[in-house]
């Protein structure tokens, strides 16, 4: 995956903003940020652009924000589609 920053987001298309979404989802899911993470789920990391992965702390805060504004963005392009479109 690209490495991305918020800003980035616009240049992702409807699908590629969905499926960031759901690797993010699966990263929540997965990861215990205070148990060591493998070198898979350090490159899945830092390809998401998440640059503290040594600090629990801060590793789910950047996961949190990083989902919030991923989901925003869909939001934001989704808002005025008519739902059979989006399905």
């Amino acid at each position: 995956m690209k490495n991305l920053s918020s800003s980035n987001l616009k240049n992702l298309s409807l699908k590629e903003l969905n499926n960031r979404a759901s690797i993010l989802k699966e990263m929540c899911l997965k990861i215990d940020p205070y148990s060591p993470l493998g070198d898979e789920e350090k490159q899945e990391l830092l390809g998401l652009g998440i640059k503290h992965i040594d600090d629990p702390f801060r590793l789910t805060n950047e996961l949190i924000l990083k989902m919030e504004d991923t989901i925003e963005e869909i939001n934001q392009r989704t808002k005025d589609l008519p739902k059979q479109l989006l399905h």
